[in-house]
């Protein structure tokens, strides 16, 4: 069976080749998919440390992604095959789940600083996520949501891709 489970990290690289900032960050974009449905999360580091072995990719300088509204942080998102409640709402297509299945979309109040990988420090680039358990617990909250497992991965891990 193909990986789905993934965090894709995506660099600024277009903004420091435009002046428009100083310093490389990536946006951490991970999902955790299964039959039901996907879950994904989002934040911002400065660092990627990537490991064969476990805990696979150290994430350094973590800080939370932020919304739409520019004001609030990134919660964790739910998009399911089927409704998980009765909104009127018309479920939609998901590109970056890599699926063509339209999905009910849902946020629930998870941010990164109730997340248990999340690892806080004094000195801000020393603030961590280590990817393994990152990817246990989102794999929990899939599995607690869906009431199912997500679909099996190569080592029980996301498969991390940098750009």
């Amino acid at each position: 069976m193909a990986r789905t489970s993934f965090c894709h990290c995506f660099s600024n690289q277009e903004e420091l080749a435009q002046g428009t900032a100083s310093t490389r960050t990536y946006l951490a974009f991970c999902v955790v998919t299964g039959r039901e449905g996907a879950i994904e999360f989002s934040f911002q580091t400065t660092y990627i440390d990537q490991s064969k072995e476990p805990p696979f990719a150290t994430f350094y300088g973590v800080k939370s992604e932020w919304e739409e509204d520019a004001a609030s942080p990134k919660k964790l998102r739910i998009h399911s095959r089927s409704p998980l409640k009765d909104d009127g709402q018309a479920p939609r297509e998901q590109p970056f789940l890599r699926s063509q299945d339209l999905f009910y979309s849902y946020t629930v109040n998870l941010d990164l600083h109730k997340l248990k990988a999340y690892r806080r420090h004094s000195d801000t680039y020393l603030t961590t996520i280590h990817s393994k358990v990152l990817y246990e617990e989102l794999k929990a909250v899939y599995t607690s949501i869906f009431k199912a497992a997500p679909i099996d991965t190569d080592q029980d891990h996301f498969m991390i891709l940098v750009d």
